[in-house]
Parts: C-alpha cells; sequence; structure tokens
C-alpha cells in the first residue's frame, strides 16, 4: 500500500480533533468570562450528543468507506499493472519463441536446401554417366541402323523400281482401256441423245400444233411482235404452269397466247415419252408466239 493512500484520512482526522478541541476550548473561556462578566444576551446551545455521536460515525463510516474505495482502487491499479506485465512478459515470451521457431525454421531450410543442392549435383552427375552411356548406345545402335537401313533402302529400292515398271504398265494398260470405254461410251451417248432428240422433234411438232389449232389471233397483232411463255409440264401431258417471260408490247396479244395453252387440257401424247427425254425436253420450255405463225419453240 502506498503512503499517499494515507494522507487524506490523516488529514481529515487532524482536522476533526482540530474542531472538537476548538469547540472545548470556547466552552472553557466562556465559562470563565462569566463569572467576571454579565453579558447583555445569552444564547444557549443545545448539544445533542446523539446527534454528535451519529455525526461522528457517519464521519467515520465515510472515512472508512474512503480508504475501503481508495484501497480497492490501488489493488485494481495493482492488479491492472500485474496482468499488464503478465501480458507483457507473455508477449515477449511469444516473440522470444516466434524468433526461435523462425531462426530454427531458417537453419532447417537452410540444412534442406544444401542436402537438395548435394543431391541435385550428385543427380546430375548420375544423369551425366547415364547420358554419355546413353549416347554411346545410341551412336552404335544408329551407326546400326544407318548400315541396315541402306541395305534395305537398296533392297526396297529395286523392288519398288520393279513394281513401278510393273505398275506403269497395267496403268497404260488400264488408261487405254478406259480410253476405249469412254469412247464407245460417249458414242453411246451420242447416238442415245441423238434419238431422243429425234424422238422429241416429233413431241415438239405435236405440241405445236395443238398450240396453233387453239391460237385465236388479235386484231392488234403487227408483225414483228414476239411473245415468250414459259410452259411447265408434268408427265402426264398437263401444263402445271405458264407465265410470259417476255412481253411482245400488247397485252392483248400476250393473253392470247396464254389462252391457246390453257385451251389445250392435256397434251396425252407426251404420255408415251421416256422419262428421261420428258425430263430433259419437255419439262420446261419456251414458246414464242409471232403473228405469222407459232413457229419456236425451245
Amino acid at each position: 500500500m502506498r503512503l499517499g493512500s494515507y494522507l487524506l484520512p490523516t488529514l481529515f482526522a487532524v482536522l476533526l480533533h482540530a474542531v472538537v478541541v476548538g469547540l472545548l476550548a470556547q466552552s472553557w473561556f466562556d465559562h470563565e468570562d462569566s463569572t467576571r462578566k454579565v453579558p447583555r444576551h445569552v444564547q444557549a446551545t443545545i448539544v445533542d450528543m446523539k446527534t454528535q455521536t451519529a455525526q461522528k460515525k457517519a464521519a467515520a463510516e465515510a472515512k472508512a468507506k474512503q480508504k475501503a474505495d481508495l484501497q480497492r482502487k490501488a489493488e485494481a491499479d495493482k492488479k491492472r499493472k500485474a496482468d499488464a506485465k503478465k501480458k507483457q512478459l507473455a508477449k515477449e515470451k511469444a516473440a522470444k519463441k516466434k524468433a526461435e521457431d523462425k531462426k530454427r525454421q531458417q537453419e532447417l531450410a537452410k540444412k534442406k536446401a544444401a542436402d537438395a543442392k548435394k543431391q541435385a549435383e550428385q543427380k546430375k552427375v548420375q544423369e551425366a554417366k547415364l547420358k554419355k552411356a546413353a549416347a554411346e548406345k545410341a551412336k552404335k545402335a544408329k551407326e546400326a541402323a544407318a548400315k541396315k537401313a541402306k541395305a534395305d533402302a537398296a533392297k526396297k529400292k529395286a523392288e519398288a523400281e520393279r513394281k513401278a515398271e510393273k505398275a506403269r504398265k497395267a496403268a497404260e494398260e488400264q488408261a487405254r482401256n478406259e480410253a476405249l470405254i469412254q469412247a464407245l461410251e460417249r458414242e453411246e451417248a451420242a447416238i442415245a441423245a441423238e434419238e431422243q432428240r429425234a424422238a422429241a422433234m416429233g413431241y415438239e411438232a405435236y405440241i405445236v400444233d395443238q398450240v396453233t389449232r387453239n391460237w385465236r389471233r388479235s386484231p392488234t397483232a403487227r408483225n414483228g411482235m414476239v411473245v415468250e411463255i414459259t410452259v411447265h409440264l408434268l408427265p402426264s401431258g398437263r401444263v402445271n404452269d405458264r407465265y410470259v417471260t417476255k412481253s411482245s408490247g400488247d397485252s392483248r396479244f400476250d393473253n392470247d397466247a396464254l389462252r391457246a395453252i390453257d385451251r389445250v387440257t392435256v397434251f396425252e401424247k407426251l404420255q408415251e415419252l421416256d422419262p428421261v427425254v420428258f425430263d430433259r425436253y419437255f419439262r420446261k420450255r419456251v414458246l414464242r408466239f409471232r403473228p405469222e405463225d407459232l413457229r419456236d419453240w425451245d
């Protein structure tokens, strides 16, 4: 306990005693004066000993409480300082331990690095030896392989030349045969195309005749006028679609040509055609109408 903690209670006690002594001394002096003098006015004060006792007791309790509070505060300060010192010591101890651990880890890492370096050097030396041995082995194998490859290449070259010659002769023979076959096929195709065209010509004349029979030339028709109409036919001979692709400049003349096609309900003879001939010549055709006559058919 510090000395300063007793200073205030001591001063308070001294002051209290001084007050009490002063009161007693006054009573003593007043008693002596009363024998000699008669005051004009007498002022009496009744002192309640119980009240003084209670006051003294309250003062003592307050003093004791204040003392206890000061003691508790001092103890709390002491405990707080002790705890702070304890924490500081623990912190310093932890820092010291951490530094020691770090130093230990650094030494361990240094040792590991040295061991790893040593092992790497040993491994490097071993790998160099193995590499040298492998290189020598590979060199010998390469020389043997080169020697064998050279012999195999010479053998393969001779075999390849023999096969190439044989293949060349076979290719020439095949080329001659294919050329002959292609010539025959072209000839057959030309004959078939001519036959198809000849067959188609007869049916073209039939279609022109049917359309001409149903064509009524308008009075506005003049020589030199031409209207082109595209016609789509079905294998049954019926008209699937028809439309003007190039007008003559006279809508009446164009419509007369369209009506001529519409009047032919079906070109029945087209049903006799071979499907290949029909698709090639009659699936889609162009009719050209001229006032002088219907003569063009594409």
